[in-house]
């Protein structure tokens, strides 16, 4: 069985075509958000980075995942995440890091990464209270990035 293009005609990126495995579930959306639910990630070419991008709204993020933006990164997840993402074992989980551009410079959100369960296609926002980590962390040079 094949799968079933998506496309959204963002206002920003022009038509994104999107199969069914790129689209995920955020059931209680992200934080400021939770209205919206269903979200395309998109990889941009030749780079780290990503779009995600609400399927029915124009409204976009660029991720980048954890692993090549931060060394020593970690945090726990509570059961209630886990049943959100409906996943077994949090190795089934990828994060990501939302990207953001202040005065030309990148930084990245450590405080609040976006969770991708990919076999699921689930995702969500989840805000790390343990560790006190930034919400604006410089993304380092290129030269820098894992």
């Amino acid at each position: 069985m094949s799968q079933q293009e998506i496309y959204i005609n963002s206002e920003r990126y022009g038509e994104l075509v999107l199969s069914e495995n790129q689209i995920f579930r955020f059931d209680k959306g992200i934080v400021g958000l939770q209205e919206i639910d269903a979200y395309g990630l998109i990889a941009l070419e030749d780079t780290p980075f990503f779009i995600l991008h609400a399927l029915r709204e124009q409204l976009s993020f660029i991720l980048i995942p954890a692993e090549k933006a931060v060394r020593d990164y970690g945090f726990t997840i509570d059961s209630e995440t886990i049943e959100t993402l409906r996943i077994e074992k949090v190795e089934d989980v990828v994060t990501f890091l939302i990207v953001n551009i202040i005065d030309d410079e990148l930084y990245v959100n450590l405080k609040a990464p976006i969770l991708i369960a990919p076999e699921q296609l689930t995702g969500c926002q989840f805000v790390i209270h343990q560790i006190d980590y930034p919400i604006r962390h410089p993304l380092a040079g290129k030269e820098e990035v894992i």
